[in-house]
């Protein structure tokens, strides 16, 4: 038990690791977020930048830009609004600590809230499902001894909010997010967005890529869920 607390704290100090190196209330029909204008909060690297009493102003975002800064504020803000769970576990009864699973009533319903925003595309939410299955044929095939939710942090789950890449975020993070390295071929765009002001070698960076789907953008796929693992995966951390 004592092995199996340890592996679970030391892929969670990885993701952790990972992400920071690598790197409102809203009703989900509402399209845009009110405090987005249209020359604030985004970093165009194509555009010509100014810098003024440390504050980084962009002399001609391009309307992209504008754009997918408003989705991934929409995105954000209706995350922390929500606090969906991604992958809820199954427990065995009411109040016990062992769980057999993934909670599949909980989580279609989860998705169903996802699909009322209209802000990810259909390979975002096969992606997560993909996710969910694998975590659950896993839990199905692990020994009690690693389904203690008791035991500290399950090796199924990162330790991490998977949507920022992080443990911990500034207040109302959303409001501050900007864009940068936005590259878009054909309908595709892919980009980093961060909460911080400058760049820096500490800088917090969220890679993202984004579908054009007849006028409007959708999320196709978030960094910090590629750190959950496969059913393969999970059976060697439990070998080991």
């Amino acid at each position: 038990m004592y092995i199996k607390y340890r592996l679970s704290i030391l892929l969670t100090a990885m993701v952790s690791l990972t992400a920071c190196n690598d790197s409102t209330k809203l009703d989900p029909g509402v399209e845009e977020v009110a405090t987005v204008d249209e020359s604030e909060g985004i970093r165009d690297t194509s555009s010509s930048v100014e810098t003024v009493d440390n504050k980084t102003f962009v002399a001609s975002p391009t309307k992209e830009s504008i754009e997918l800064t408003a989705l991934i504020r929409n995105v954000y803000q209706w995350h922390e609004a929500k606090r969906l769970n991604d992958f809820p576990f199954k427990y065995r009864k009411q109040n016990d600590s062992i769980f057999t699973g993934i909670d599949w009533e909980k989580y279609n319903k989860n998705i169903g809230e996802f699909r009322k925003t209209g802000y990810f595309t259909d390979k975002f939410l096969f992606n997560h499902k993909t996710i969910a299955s694998s975590i659950d044929s896993s839990i199905k095939k692990a020994d009690i001894s690693w389904r203690n939710i008791r035991d500290g942090i399950p090796i199924w789950d990162t330790g991490a909010d998977d949507w920022c890449a992080c443990q911990d975020f500034p207040d109302n993070y959303w409001e501050m997010i900007i864009i940068d390295s936005l590259n878009i071929k054909n309908s595709t765009a892919s980009f980093y967005w961060t909460w911080d002001k400058e760049p820096s070698p500490e800088q917090h960076k969220v890679k993202v890529t984004a579908v054009k789907s007849g006028d409007r953008w959708k999320v196709n796929s978030l960094e910090g869920f590629k750190y959950f693992g496969t059913v393969a995966d999970y059976d060697k951390v439990m070998k080991d």
